[in-house]
Formats: structure tokens, C-alpha cells, sequence
């Protein structure tokens, strides 16, 4: 024998056949008990053996159970398929098999006019087909009770009229002593029969008769079309595992049967009501009695009641152990496990508990990832790593102090000691997150985040990135700024090559060039190196940037400083009187000429004579604006500035702005201050920036009264700038706004920022505001920012309870 006849077959062997009696009696038990398939084997078994009339015609009737169990499941094709198939098979029964599969396509589209109006003329045999196809098929007794193809007076008609009334009444509350009486014109071979059985079942179930009950669903035979509703009311009695699937039609069903809705609607009036008493008790039972509720609702559902009553919790601060414990009552579902840490951890981020909530996060990421739902590479996680990253605070003292060491090196030792997890070091996390995806966004928080920490390492993830993907081109502009930093401006201007080869006409390449440049002529004036740095000066002028604005008076200024050096003096004496032809403004001129002649250690040009206040006031705002582009120093003689901050009267708004931005570039809050008040004198389209400014520079101030001050100011200023849609300025104003929520070191008071004055100030109150700054000109006293002072090591302050409870249930999880 060949090893594929030793191979053990899966399917059940027929059992042995003895007599034609009893292949009929054990087919037609098998009929009868649902087992369309194991009776089709029996028959066919019988038929191959006898090759009689009766074995044929016991096969043709389990054909015929088996296509009308697969049309009852409604599948309709593969009925057809061995409906054609029998009917090739065993051609003088076609007339039998075949008209089944049509009928039952038409009842089920609710046309039922040809088989009744063959019923009411058919023989006995031929009706009791047309019945067993009605048991079957029929899944709407007013298909029958409307039918005209029957008449008035029909029984069968009569019946499913009585069985329509008592299925609405049964289905619309209690029934009448007596109501069921009208069910005993039904006869047990109707096909109504199913019909009658279930709504004397339904009747029994809300009388909580469930033996009664049982005992009707029990007698409704599986190929019945009631037969459906069996394993929902099984359920609702109580049956284990007699609903396998849980289809949306089948949880809708039983949300009406059961009264889900008002039960539900019930216990969140009484959750509602303990929260607001703060009985964690009765809250806590009134979850535990919600959430089987929820078995039937559609996911979101759940996860937005649990998000909401997490919410409410913690903001009443009270114990959330039972609570979460309520909300993980089903513990066989290993994913809503993993959705409630989840959740908690979003409710936790939400309330401002970064740590606590970087501990959930960290135990929902591990369990998805062990049991599979997330994989353990890729983007998903990646993601997760990167939104913990970004849970922890702005400002990295605010770290430092929650854990109360002196700086990040102490903490990476607590890390490293085991004292704390490693999920509280960000830069680890990132690091995580790169090797499970290395993703743009990835390498990008990774370079950011070391570019204020340590350069080196923020350039060697550049240069990792780069790598990893050479054509993004971020990584390449990161370089040119940090190997610039570094004054290797050859290596600078190499990578730049390769980051116009990506993208030439992208901003900050275009700016690149031009800023390498300038900067390698600067470091070769100050080298002695006198003829190179005028042939870069040379290579600058033919940059776009070189003519626009007034930059080709700062590179003037260069090249004639340049000039002197190399010993041709008469040359940069000719400078100088272009640069003064081509600004009309002596003020300026001798700005730049100073400030460029200090940039090199060399002692500035003489003061020019008086000037008019205007040409001063120009002066000042257009060399800010330059020296602010190309970020160089601007020296600026102090007398200079009182006179501006004295006199602006006459200004343009434009120069006025400029005035602002450049009193905050230059640490001068006054000149801000001055500036803005002037600017707020008029309307216009720059108001909104010169509120901005005012709010800006009272935020420097020393008292707690102006401080509060900036906070309206910058209020309005960002109300405004969303009405005329500047978002640059909305996003200053919200920074500023955020930076004086802050304890700071000149004004340690708490934040004077109540949630309500967050919400957005009404055009009255601007106006208000508008007209009370414009009259306060008197300049208030700003404090110059103090150094922070080192922090003292102090021993470790306990961790909140709250955390330990998490820490519990965390470990009970994993």
C-alpha cells in the first residue's frame, strides 16, 4: 500500500448499510435533525449500492434538503450550481429540484403569487411541498396575510393574519390573558408552525418563564425560517455561548429586546449623579453595570464613554484603582486590556501628567507589541515612540526639577542605576524609534533634539540621515549650518554643492551660498588673507541676494575695510562715497561703517554731524532690518538710541515695526516699547504687530502689574492677527503668551493666565485696550534676565501615590 492510501482521510466514514428500510429511517433522521450533508452521503451511498427506484428516490429527497438548507442560508449560486447539477444527473426529476431554487429566489424578493396560486389547486403531495418550501423560505408571515392569490376566508390566510397581529403585540409589550388562543388555529405542519412557536417563546421570555421559553425554541426545526432568532433569544435568557457571532443586526436586535438603550441611559444619570456627590463608590458600580452594555455598541462608543469617565476622574482626583479595574472586568479581552492603557494614558497626557502618562504609554507599546497588535518594526511603533518623545515639557529644567537633579547627566546616571525606567530619558526613545523605523520625521526630532544638547552628536545623526537618505535634503542644510558654525567653510560650501544638486531654488539653499560666502571673506579679512576674501567678495556680488535691499551696503562696508587692509586706502575712500551716494543717509552709513569696523577689531570711522530726527529714526530701523537679516551685530552709540526713543514723531509704520523688532533683537525692551506706542497712536494694517510689540516688551518688565499687561496685550494682538489672517503673528503671540505662563526668574510669582481669559477677547475689549495703551507713554522699568543659578542637588522627593497605583496595575498587565 502506498504512503497516500496509509494517510488518515478527515472525513467521516459512512457507516455500513443493511437493509433499504433502514438507509430510509437513518436519511430521513438525519433530514430531520438539520444534517442535510451526513443524510446527501447516506443517500448517495445507498443509491450506488441499490440502483433502485426507491434508493433514487430517497437520494432525490436529500438533494432536495440539502439545496433547500443552502437556499435557507442564502446561498442562492451555489443551490443553482447543484440544482443544475441534479437536475442533469437524474433528468425525470428536474421538474422537482430545479422550480425549488426559483421559488425560493422569489419568495425571498417577497413574490410569493406563483407558488400560491399553485398551492390552492395542487394535490396533497404537491402542497406539502409548497408548504415545506413556505417553512423554509418564509420570513415574513404579512407576505401571506396580504397575499391575493388566496382567499379572504383561505385557513393558511386566515392564520398568518393572526400570527402577523400577535408577532406586533408580542414585540410591543405584554400580551393579553387568553391573546395566545388565536395561535391554535395554526396546525403543527403549517407552515406557520415556526411562526407560532416563536412568539409563544417570545411570550414566555418577557413573562420570565425561560423553561417555557426554551422548550418552543427548542421545537422550531434549524431549516425554519424563524429559526434565526433562536440563538439571539438563547442569549437573552442567558444561555452560555449560544451566540457565536455578534453581527450589528444581531446587537441591534437585542438592544431592543433587552431595553439596552434605557438601562444604559439609566446608569449614566446615576454615574452622573455620584461624580458630582464624588461617591467613587456608586460610580464605580455604575461602571461595572455599564460596560456589558456596551457589548453591543459600536467600538467607538466604549471608547469615548471610557475616555470621558477617565477625564472626570482624574479631574475630581480621585482614586482611579477600582475604576480602572471596573473599566478591565472582562479580562478575556486582551485588546480592550490594551485599549484601556491606551486611554488612560491619553487621559493622563491630556491633564498635564507627562511621567505618569509616558508609564502607560510605555506599558500599552510593550503589551500591543508582544501580543502582535502592533509590529516591532515599523512606522506604528515608531509612532508611539515619537509621541512620548513629545510628551515631555518644552523647556528641559522643568525635567530636571521634576526629578530634582542638577542636570541631564545626573538623570542618565538614575537611568543607568536602574533608579528610574529608561522611557524617561527622550533622547532613548528616539533613538528606539529609529531603529524600529528610520523615518524623516524620525531623524528630524532625533537632530533637534541633540542640536541644543550636544552639537556633535545632533551632526552625526544628520550625517546618519543623510545616509540612510540622500536625496532629503534637510540633513544636508543641517550640515552646512553646523560645519559653518564650526568655520569650516570649504566643507560647507561641499555640502551645499550636493543640496543644490536636490533642490536649488528651496529658500535656505539659496540663502546658504550667499551666508557661506560672506562668512569665509570675514574669517579671511580677520586671517590676514586680504586678496582671497576680495575674490569671495567678488563671488558675492554676482548672488542674487547681493542687490536686493540695502545688503550691498553691508558688503561695501566689508570690501572697503578689505581694501584699506590690502594698503589701497584711495580705493576705499571711493567705497565710502558710493555707499553714501547710494543710501542718502549719513546716519545709516556711519551705523554700518562702525559696526562692520568693530566686527574686526578695528577703531570706527568719526561721527557724522547732527541729522534730522527722521533720518536718525530711518537710520536706525533700515540697519536693523539689514544687520537682523544677515545676523551680525549692530553697534548702535547709546546717545543714538535716546534720541530715537525721545523723538519718533513723524516715522513711517513701517520704520516703526522695524524699530520694534529690532529693540527686542537688540535687548532694548524701551526702543520696543517707545516704538509700539507710537505705532498704536494710528490705525492701520500693522496694528495687531504693534500690539504684538508692546505685549512683548512688557513682558519684560520688572512689576507683576505690566506683566499682566503683555498678557492682554498679546491676547488682543493674536485675536486680531487671526482676524487679518497673519499666523506668523498668531503663533508669536501664543509663544509669548506661553513663555509668561512660566515661573521666571525675575518674576516668580504664579501665571496670572486664568483658563476663561484664554478664550478670545471681544472687539470692545480690543478697543478698550487699544485706547488705554495709547495713552500710557510713560516707560515702565525692565530687569535685565538673571543668570540661573546652579541647581542643588536635594534628595529625591516620593513619587505621588497616583503613580504607584499605575505602577501596580501595570505589572499586573504584563
Amino acid at each position: 500500500m502506498s504512503k497516500r492510501d496509509k494517510r488518515p482521510s478527515h472525513h467521516r466514514p459512512v457507516q455500513p448499510l443493511t437493509s433499504p428500510e433502514e438507509s430510509r429511517v437513518r436519511v430521513e433522521s438525519l433530514i430531520a435533525s438539520g444534517n442535510t450533508r451526513g443524510a446527501l452521503d447516506l443517500a448517495k451511498q445507498f443509491f450506488k449500492e441499490a440502483r433502485s427506484t426507491e434508493a433514487e428516490a430517497l437520494v432525490i429527497a436529500a438533494y432536495e434538503a440539502r439545496i433547500g438548507e443552502m437556499l435557507a442560508q442564502g446561498l442562492y449560486d451555489e443551490a443553482t450550481a447543484l440544482a443544475a447539477l441534479v437536475g442533469e444527473r437524474f433528468p425525470a426529476h428536474r421538474h422537482r429540484i430545479v422550480p425549488l431554487v426559483r421559488q425560493s429566489k422569489a419568495i425571498a424578493a417577497g413574490d410569493l403569487r406563483p407558488l400560491l396560486a399553485e398551492l390552492a389547486a395542487a394535490a396533497r403531495p404537491r402542497r406539502q411541498e409548497i408548504e415545506a418550501i413556505l417553512t423554509r423560505e418564509l420570513r415574513d408571515p404579512r407576505l401571506l396575510a396580504d397575499a391575493d392569490a388566496l382567499a379572504a376566508d383561505e385557513p393558511l390566510r386566515r392564520a398568518a393574519r393572526a400570527v402577523c397581529d400577535l408577532f406586533a403585540a408580542v414585540t410591543s409589550g405584554p400580551l393579553p390573558e387568553g391573546a395566545l388562543a388565536a395561535l391554535d388555529q395554526v396546525s403543527r405542519h403549517s407552515p406557520l408552525a415556526p411562526w407560532k412557536l416563536l412568539i409563544r417563546a417570545l411570550d414566555a421570555y418577557y413573562r420570565r418563564a425561560d423553561g417555557v421559553a426554551l422548550a418552543n425554541l427548542d421545537a422550531i426545526p434549524p431549516h425554519a425560517a424563524p429559526a434565526r432568532l433562536v440563538p439571539v433569544l438563547r442569549h437573552l435568557i442567558g444561555e452560555p455561548g449560544a451566540l457565536d457571532q455578534r453581527s450589528p443586526a444581531v446587537g441591534a436586535l437585542i438592544k431592543a429586546v433587552s431595553g439596552g438603550r434605557t438601562l444604559l441611559r439609566q446608569h449614566l444619570l446615576r454615574l452622573g449623579r455620584a461624580l458630582e456627590a464624588r461617591d467613587p463608590g456608586t460610580a464605580v458600580a455604575a461602571v461595572e453595570r455599564i460596560m456589558p452594555l456596551f457589548d453591543f455598541e459600536p467600538v467607538p462608543v466604549k471608547r469615548i464613554f471610557t475616555a470621558t469617565v477617565l477625564q472626570h476622574w482624574y479631574r475630581l482626583n480621585l482614586n482611579l484603582t477600582p475604576l480602572v479595574e471596573a473599566l478591565r472586568r472582562d479580562r478575556r479581552d486582551l485588546d480592550w486590556q490594551r485599549e484601556t492603557q491606551r486611554l488612560i494614558a491619553l487621559t493622563l497626557e491630556r491633564a498635564g501628567a507627562w511621567e505618569e502618562a509616558l508609564l502607560f504609554w510605555d506599558g500599552y507599546l510593550t503589551a500591543a507589541t508582544r501580543a502582535g497588535t502592533l509590529p516591532a518594526a515599523g512606522r506604528a511603533p515608531a509612532r508611539v515612540l515619537l509621541h512620548m518623545a513629545e510628551l515631555f515639557p518644552a523647556e528641559r529644567e522643568a525635567v530636571l526639577d521634576r526629578f530634582c537633579v542638577a542636570s541631564e547627566e545626573d538623570l542618565e546616571a538614575l537611568i543607568r542605576a536602574g533608579e528610574l525606567p529608561e522611557y524617561l530619558d527622550r533622547g532613548r526613545l528616539l533613538a528606539r524609534a529609529r531603529r524600529v523605523d528610520p523615518d524623516p520625521r524620525v531623524f528630524q526630532a532625533l537632530v533637534a533634539h541633540w542640536a541644543t544638547r550636544d552639537p556633535r552628536l545632533a551632526e552625526a545623526e544628520a550625517e546618519a540621515w543623510r545616509q540612510a537618505r540622500p536625496r532629503d535634503l534637510e540633513p544636508l542644510l543641517h550640515l552646512v549650518r553646523a560645519t559653518e558654525r564650526r568655520g569650516a567653510h570649504r566643507r560647507a560650501l561641499d555640502l551645499l554643492d550636493r543640496a543644490e544638486a536636490i533642490n536649488r531654488v528651496h529658500p535656505e539653499v539659496r540663502q546658504s551660498r550667499f551666508r557661506l560666502l560672506l562668512a569665509s571673506a570675514e574669517r579671511r579679512i580677520r586671517e590676514g588673507r586680504f586678496a582671497l576674501a576680495l575674490a569671495d567678495l567678488d563671488r558675492l556680488e554676482k548672488e542674487p541676494v547681493a542687490t536686493s535691499g540695502d545688503t550691498s551696503a553691508y558688503l561695501g562696508a566689508v570690501r572697503s575695510v578689505a581694501t584699506r587692509r590690502n594698503g589701497d586706502g584711495a580705493a576705499a575712500v571711493r567705497l565710502h562715497e558710493e555707499l553714501a551716494s547710494r543710501l542718502g543717509n549719513g546716519t545709516m552709513l556711519a551705523l554700518i561703517l562702525s559696526s562692520v569696523a568693530e566686527s574686526f577689531g578695528l577703531e570706527p570711522p568719526d561721527a557724522p554731524g547732527p541729522a534730522s530726527p527722521a533720518e536718525t529714526v530711518q537710520a536706525l530701523a533700515r540697519s536693523g532690518d539689514l544687520f537682523r537679516a544677515l545676523d551680525r551685530p549692530l553697534a548702535v552709540p547709546p546717545a543714538l538710541l535716546a534720541r530715537v526713543e525721545h523723538d519718533l514723531s513723524g516715522a513711517s509704520p513701517a520704520d516703526l515695526h522695524s524699530l520694534c523688532v529690532g529693540g527686542l533683537y537688540m535687548g532694548r525692551p524701551a526702543l520696543t516699547y517707545a516704538a509700539s506706542g507710537e505705532g498704536l497712536a494710528s490705525d492701520g494694517p500693522l496694528l495687531h504687530r504693534f500690539l504684538l510689540a508692546r505685549g512683548r516688551a512688557l513682558a519684560a518688565a520688572a512689576s507683576r502689574r505690566e506683566r499682566d499687561r503683555a498678557v492682554l496685550c498679546l491676547r488682543a494682538a493674536r485675536e486680531l492677527a487671526g482676524r487679518a489672517r497673519d499666523m506668523d503673528a498668531v503663533r508669536d503671540a501664543s509663544s509669548a503668551i506661553d513663555a509668561l505662563a512660566r515661573p521666571h526668574e525675575t518674576a516668580p510669582w504664579p501665571l496670572r493666565v486664568p483658563v476663561a481669559d484664554t478664550e478670545p477677547l471681544a472687539t470692545e475689549e480690543i478697543a478698550r485696550l487699544i485706547t488705554a495703551e495709547r495713552a500710557r507713554r510713560q516707560v515702565p522699568t525692565f530687569t535685565a534676565e538673571k543668570a540661573r543659578r546652579k541647581r542643588q542637588r536635594a534628595p529625591r522627593r516620593p513619587q505621588r501615590d497616583l503613580f504607584d497605583d499605575f505602577f501596580a496595575f501595570l505589572k499586573k498587565n504584563r
